[in-house]
């Protein structure tokens, strides 16, 4: 019998000396080639150090301090697994609270509250990035899909009705960030709601609502105008459904409410942004297999969304007269692998020059920038694309065998903010943009603080990211941060052999996959991941059901 427990003990310490090298090797990597794309530009330089001459080199002297970190996480979670609530009177006071009537909103309030001091130092809210233009375009005339029409809609029916009262355009953009306050607000005392409910730990729900109400980004982003707000909000609230209809199919199943519910959910996230859809179908065929029991209520729930997707990107933009959005939004990959070949003086022969010069040619692939595709899409002829997109993708993919290299560097370059917590690319700005001064179509909204205190706080963690020069908070409020929580938490349910927990980790995954081939990583690209954190740690806690 004790042979028996030593060979069992045996076991699990070689399973778990495996699963801690295989994870030091992936975060090894990752930490070596974001810092060689950081201070070098390429993952491929040569050093003349010989302990870290190649990247190889590098991956391997950071070995034992990353085997030696997955470790210690992966026997943490598990002692954190094992241990039991001591029911102190502090979990006490939380549980009774809990069970309030007003509790729910009580959550909602506080976490409106939190958003103000991000509100007052940057009144009347970070008007950027997109939607000075969805405005402008909108009221010029122009009504393009190239932003989501709902969130277009929404600002301009907010602009249209302020300015018809005699409003000011700052009045109008306070109007719609107060707005967004309230909604994500909601959606926050959703999750804890969701936490409490599902019995995860009171230190967790706890942890939760502090991260929730202190981390900056929040506040930040509650009061950031582009729709990637809203969406990530959405994104949250629809993890939860696919996390329900997986966990306890035979309650989802059993009725419309339900199914509804995820509908509308699934739906809004499609409508606010394309990476929605892309993230829903990937996942359909897992969806599809897992719940064979129940496949057709959810043949009939996937056929609705994807009904809706279709009758929005046709029907209903012929109706209002909207131009479709841009196929090329899909293709950066492509344009920054040929941009760097071009610019880096890789072999591109001139009979492929002649089948990709139509499409881009040497003045726009001379624009290549490593972090941003933006410079050579706005010059990238997408009706050329199309009329001969198959011998151009051919010509592609021939170039690619031959500068394999130059083909990664291009896009890891474009990436590795995502994946990288030591990424100094941009974060979130504090600012406003007014632009087009002198068109009063475009919207023209200036930062008037209430609060210089709070403007000078959240500049300096936005505009300044002042953070990134100190170790352990620049990795917090890092996106490669929480790309290597989801990489960890992956890691460790597949250690655990509880496999049916990567399904509904699976949506995290695939819209992170939808954003590898986007035009830049940013921030608010990747807050959907970093919103949905602490359910990533109640999944790795929860026993599976």
């Amino acid at each position: 019998m004790k042979d028996r427990i030593l060979t069992i003990d045996k076991r699990k310490w070689i399973r778990l000396g495996i699963f801690s090298l295989g994870g030091g090797i992936l975060f090894a990597a990752f930490d070596r080639c974001g810092y060689m794309l950081k201070n070098y530009g390429s993952i491929w330089a040569v050093s003349e150090n010989p302990w870290h001459r190649t990247i190889w080199m590098r991956i391997l002297c950071r070995l034992p301090a990353y085997t030696l970190a997955v470790l210690l996480l992966l026997l943490a979670v598990q002692w954190l697994r094992t241990r039991k609530e001591t029911g102190g009177r502090i979990a006490q006071a939380w549980q009774e609270m809990t069970k309030r009537r007003y509790w729910f909103f009580l959550m909602w309030t506080i976490y409106f509250i939190s958003f103000l001091p991000a509100f007052l130092g940057g009144f009347p809210g970070l008007f950027a990035a997109d939607a000075p233009n969805q405005i402008g375009w909108t009221f010029s005339g122009w009504l393009t899909a190239h932003h989501p029409l709902l969130h277009t809609g929404i600002l301009c029916g907010i602009f249209s009705a302020v300015r018809a009262l005699g409003g000011s355009d700052n009045l109008a953009a306070a109007v719609y960030t107060i707005l967004q306050m309230l909604a994500m607000s909601g959606i926050f005392a959703w999750i804890s709601r969701f936490l409490n409910r599902e019995h995860a730990p009171v230190w967790l729900q706890a942890g939760t609502v502090l991260f929730l109400c202190l981390f900056p980004f929040h506040g930040m982003m509650a009061i950031y105008t582009t729709k990637d707000t809203l969406f990530a909000g959405i994104f949250v609230l629809s993890i939860m459904q696919v996390w329900r209809m997986c966990v306890r199919p035979e309650e989802y199943f059993s009725g419309w409410r339900r199914l509804l519910c995820g509908g509308i959910c699934f739906s809004l996230l499609l409508l606010f942004r394309n990476n929605g859809f892309h993230t829903i179908i990937l996942c359909a065929p897992f969806l599809l297999v897992f719940l064979r029991k129940y496949w057709k209520k959810l043949l009939l729930l996937l056929a609705g969304i994807f009904l809706v997707y279709q009758a929005y990107n046709g029907p209903f933009l012929k109706m209002i007269g909207a131009e479709e959005g841009n196929p090329r939004e899909a293709l950066s990959v492509i344009m920054q692998t040929l941009g760097r070949t071009y610019a880096a003086g890789g072999d591109i022969r001139p009979e492929e020059m002649d089948v990709i010069r139509p499409v881009l040619d040497e003045e726009t692939l001379a624009l290549y920038t490593p972090d941003l595709s933006d410079s050579i899409k706005n010059y990238f002829h997408t009706e050329a694309f199309q009329e001969n997109a198959g011998e151009f993708l051919e010509t592609w993919l021939q170039i690619g065998l031959r500068n394999k290299k130059i083909y990664a560097d291009a896009f890891l370059n474009t990436t590795y903010a995502f994946w990288y917590p030591g990424a100094e690319n941009e974060y979130l700005e504090f600012v406003c943009f007014d632009i087009e001064e002198g068109n009063p179509d475009y919207p023209h909204v200036h930062m008037e603080p209430v609060s210089e205190l709070f403007n000078r706080y959240f500049t300096a963690v936005g505009t300044e990211a002042v953070f990134r020069q100190i170790p352990v908070l620049r990795e917090i409020l890092s996106m490669g941060g929480y790309f290597w929580l989801m990489v960890f938490a992956a890691l460790y349910v597949i250690y655990r052999k509880e496999y049916r927990k990567l399904l509904w980790m699976l949506p995290l995954w695939t819209y992170m996959a939808t954003n590898l081939l986007g035009p830049a990583a940013l921030l608010r690209y990747a807050y959907p991941i970093m919103l949905a954190a602490p359910l990533l740690l109640f999944w790795m806690l929860e026993k599976q059901q």
